[in-house]
């Protein structure tokens, strides 16, 4: 449990470390001044820059790929297949889906050692869907390796459902025993799309899901629970 968390918190650390330096570079990028000695010395130029990859009305399929972080006795992973379409290069709708593979991992393992009697409350993220609004503020470029790569900074929010499995089981001794359950679930998640080419694009994507179920598996008061995956992979503007 404690190894999990030190994981999440190092990831998300990393996760605003990248995305502000990315900001730092792209304030600096937008302020750039180029000098023109045949200009009157007193005057400054800023050079506004112009988008060289366009996505409004171009549909966007993408097919991304990922570790979950949220579940503290599980190792997951999850399989995102998404289709996206833009009205405006700024304001687009996403539709998705996502597939969660699920393992067992090293604390419940110890859990099974060291308290063969007792049983957490297991609830596995099986799959989750959602219609969402993406908003592109940022457009900028990086220098890698001498070569311009262009990438946009969106965020993302909407609503959807999440599919579950509680396991039932009361000792980890017993044999696993899954009982389905369904919830709605808000979203919000920010990303990157790097441009490669025209059509072609990777993209990074972080999504949370926030979902209200019994405190306990099957009973106890309502309560929020969250499901943070990370995806990476390509997308396709057709």
């Amino acid at each position: 449990m404690k190894t999990h968390r030190i994981w999440q918190v190092l990831i998300l650390i990393l996760v605003c470390l990248w995305f502000t330096l990315l900001a730092i570079s792209w304030a600096n990028a937008q302020e750039e001044e180029f000098s023109f000695n045949w200009l009157d010395p007193d005057k400054k130029i800023s050079v506004l820059q112009n988008r060289k990859y366009l996505k409004s009305d171009r549909p966007f399929l993408s097919i991304m790929g990922g570790p979950g972080i949220s579940n503290a006795y599980r190792k997951t992973f999850d399989f995102t297949g998404a289709f996206a379409y833009y009205p405006k290069d700024i304001w687009g709708i996403e539709v998705f889906y996502t597939l969660f593979s699920n393992q067992e991992n090293n604390t419940f393992e110890n859990l099974k050692v060291s308290a063969p009697t007792a049983f957490p409350v297991v609830r596995e993220i099986r799959a989750q869907f959602g219609l969402l609004l993406h908003y592109v503020p940022w457009y900028a470029k990086l220098n890698v390796f001498n070569q311009i790569l262009y990438f946009d900074w969106y965020f993302s929010g909407g609503a959807g459902g999440i599919h579950t499995a509680l396991d039932t089981r009361t000792s980890t001794a017993g044999s696993s025993s899954f009982q389905n359950q369904d919830f709605f679930s808000f979203f919000l998640g920010t990303g990157h799309q790097y441009y490669l080419t025209k059509s072609l694009s990777f993209r990074i994507d972080f999504t949370s899901a926030f979902y209200r179920a019994p405190s306990f598996g099957n009973s106890g008061d309502n309560t929020w629970f969250s499901n943070l995956s990370f995806g990476f992979g390509f997308g396709l503007r057709i």
